[in-house]
């Protein structure tokens, strides 16, 4: 990792508003999913379930902002060679 050909930087930029609003959607559809379909069981099922519905759900709506949203969650605005 010492050869200089590996070393880059970059700029990116984070709109935290909607950051905010995916996890909120992605949170209350994980709930929701949770609420209907995961009646008597254990809590340590809840929880697995919960963490693995809602990474799916924010992963996929970040995603989908940053193919649809003209200014997305998540952008890398250039990337450049450190010398």
């Amino acid at each position: 990792m010492t050869d200089p050909q590996y070393r880059f930087a970059g700029w990116f930029t984070l709109d935290v508003r909607l950051l905010l609003a995916l996890v909120l959607f992605a949170a209350s559809l994980a709930v929701l999913i949770l609420a209907l379909k995961f009646q008597k069981r254990r809590w340590d099922e809840w929880v697995v379930g919960f963490l693995a519905l809602f990474a799916v759900a924010f992963l996929v709506g970040l995603l989908a902002t940053n193919a649809i949203a003209t200014n997305p969650a998540l952008k890398v605005e250039t990337l450049f060679a450190v010398p």
